[in-house]
């Protein structure tokens, strides 16, 4: 049976659209919520923010929850050990930092009173370098948003939710050490600050709803006018990231837009322009698909926002608008044709896009430990490793007084790590017994296979998570290091379902949920992030997890000829193979 057409803004109207496209187009920019067919029951999103900070509601509805991930926010409900919800509403937030930050040390004081104030006493640092605030109770989230906005300091760029989830340009991602290589120093971060902003919404909606008193929230928004985005915004979320000629933590080709600077000496005139990148699928459904960025060509540095505005503007107009599950940019590109966005890129949006050979991709880095910055000064930044990205007490404590004290910058890495950045010579010894004091986690005192390996929140919290992730990892890790394979240096990441927000596909051993309480096994990505990994176990149940992931370290460690790169190993060797050494047949 042919696919069906797609349903897109060039030939259809909103009633053949998804339900969500059609919310979206009846919001007026975000404040309204209009069920489609039921126009008696319109009303303001603030009327639902009033009432849960009143006590007269325990949450929001379904149709308020569509609206709401544009301001940064997911509607949640805890769920119990099979996965079936407890009852128990809460809600996620996610604080947008382009670029990681850098955060100043009144802003990072901030959010880490924020834990304790509104949310349940931790920081999630986020794979797109974003941070997340869980278990928020429903009367809280108001004053939580606005205490982000109004009461957390500017320095360049104040702090705001706005974006950091929905149909729009989610957190553009930059190497956090783009500027603080001593070898390469650059200033990519300028642009992904750039194009935050280009590409944030217009609408007044957020700031009637979260910041203005209580009659603004509920008349009539004061403008809904979208110029980039349109009354409908983009079919699904977008994602733009820069790598670094020296690190590919940002892991560029899974972006929708991907760029990495061309050197002219030590000065970057150009960026290679790789678009079309995805790693979220739905199970049994072949459609779907990981996907690599595609290269287009080179791009002048002058042209950059310009380009990404461009290609955004195609995904709005061609994006389909039904079915969800192929509405993003990955299945836009290959619909259209490479070409043919290349051509509409140079003439109707007078591109200087260059036919070019694209540079090497560097590796994914970790920034951990002391390493020097770049300039003259005597200054240093601290990489430190943080578990699944989960801070806690009383390592924040630790943090925390460091940072006010020396008055630190504080980036967050695409590892869910984080960067103490600006640190002077003679108070390193003073920064490294104040987080021993604490018991701080560093590089030094984990296993190289821990260091490398990080998962996604998933349970109990995530409400597309089929199974654990954050919250199996350690004991996995740990039952590997009591078999002696700590020092096996392999990339793991782990994601409680398909869609990938921990890149499993790219990693040497990905996984993913399936299911209740199995997990799909994907081997052989790269370090470079330039190959998916192939599926060896389909479904694995959770008792054999530690057995599978011990034959798969052992086949590393013991039989990879040449000692090749253990992405490198796993890929070249049969998977009939791989399963003899590993010695399970799940």
């Amino acid at each position: 049976m042919p696919p069906k057409p797609p349903v897109t803004l060039i030939d259809a109207d909103p009633s053949q659209m998804s339900k969500v496209e059609q919310l979206k187009s009846r919001s007026e920019g975000l404040f309204f919520v209009a069920p489609p067919g039921r126009d008696a029951d319109t009303h303001a999103f603030g009327d639902e923010l009033d009432a849960m900070t009143r006590g007269a509601a325990e949450t929001i509805g379904n149709e308020a929850k569509e609206l709401s991930k544009h301001f940064g926010i997911y509607k949640q409900q805890e769920r119990g050990e099979r996965g079936r919800k407890t009852g128990d509403y809460i809600f996620m937030v996610r604080v947008k930092l382009p670029a990681g930050g850098e955060l100043s040390p009144e802003q990072w004081v901030a959010l880490d009173g924020a834990a304790d104030r509104f949310a349940n006493q931790t920081l999630r640092l986020t794979t797109r370098q974003g941070i997340q605030l869980h278990y928020i109770p429903g009367r809280k989230l108001g004053a939580l948003i606005r205490y982000l906005n109004e009461e957390v300091p500017d320095r360049g760029y104040r702090l705001t939710t706005l974006g950091a989830c929905g149909d729009l340009n989610r957190n553009t991602m930059c190497s956090p050490i783009d500027d603080l290589d001593p070898e390469l120093p650059l200033c990519s971060r300028e642009l992904a600050h750039e194009i935050a902003r280009e590409l944030a919404p217009r609408t007044s909606s957020y700031f009637q709803i979260f910041l203005s008193d209580d009659e603004a929230r509920s008349v009539a928004p004061m403008t809904s006018e979208e110029p980039i985005y349109g009354t409908q915004y983009l079919p699904r979320k977008f994602k733009v990231g820069i790598a670094h000629p020296h690190d590919n933590s940002i892991d560029l080709l899974t972006q929708d837009v991907g760029l990495l600077p061309v050197l002219n000496g030590r000065e970057v005139e150009s960026y290679d322009l790789y678009t079309g990148g995805g790693l979220g699928i739905t199970h049994h459904q072949p459609q779907t698909k990981q996907l690599l960025g595609i290269y287009l060509g080179r791009i002048p540095r002058a042209q950059v926002t310009a380009t990404v505005r461009s290609i955004v503007t195609l995904q709005k107009e061609h994006g389909e608008r039904r079915d969800r599950r192929q509405a993003r940019w990955k299945y836009t590109l290959r619909r259209l044709g490479p070409d043919r966005v290349k051509e509409m890129l140079r003439s109707r949006f007078e591109i200087d896009l260059e036919e070019a050979t694209p540079g090497p991709i560097p590796p994914v880095c970790y920034h951990l430990g002391w390493n020097r910055e770049a300039g003259d000064g005597d200054r240093w930044w601290l990489g430190l490793p943080v578990e699944n990205g989960r801070m806690r007490q009383p390592a924040r404590r630790a943090v925390r007084e460091v940072v006010e004290e020396l008055g630190l910058g504080v980036r967050i890495t695409p590892n869910q790590d984080l960067l103490l950045c600006h640190v002077p010579g003679d108070r390193r010894a003073w920064v490294d017994e104040r987080l021993r004091q604490d018991g701080v986690a560093r590089e030094e005192t984990l296993s190289t296979l821990r260091t490398h390996s990080f998962a996604c929140p998933a349970k109990p919290t995530c409400g597309l998570a089929m199974t654990d992730a954050e919250n199996v990892l350690p004991r996995y890790l740990a039952e590997l290091e009591a078999q002696g394979l700590g020092d096996v240096d392999v990339i793991i990441r782990m994601a409680g379902c398909p869609n990938g927000c921990s890149r499993p596909p790219t990693a040497e051993i990905g996984i993913y949920g399936y299911g209740k309480n199995d997990h799909v096994i994907q081997v052989g990505g790269s370090r470079e992030g330039t190959r998916i990994g192939k599926v060896l176990y389909e479904r694995v149940p959770e008792e054999q997890m530690v057995p599978v992931l011990a034959g798969l370290l052992r086949a590393i460690r013991d039989h990879s000829p040449d000692a090749l790169p253990p992405g490198e190993f796993l890929h070249r060797t049969p998977g009939v193979e791989l399963k003899r050494l590993v010695g399970v047949e799940a």
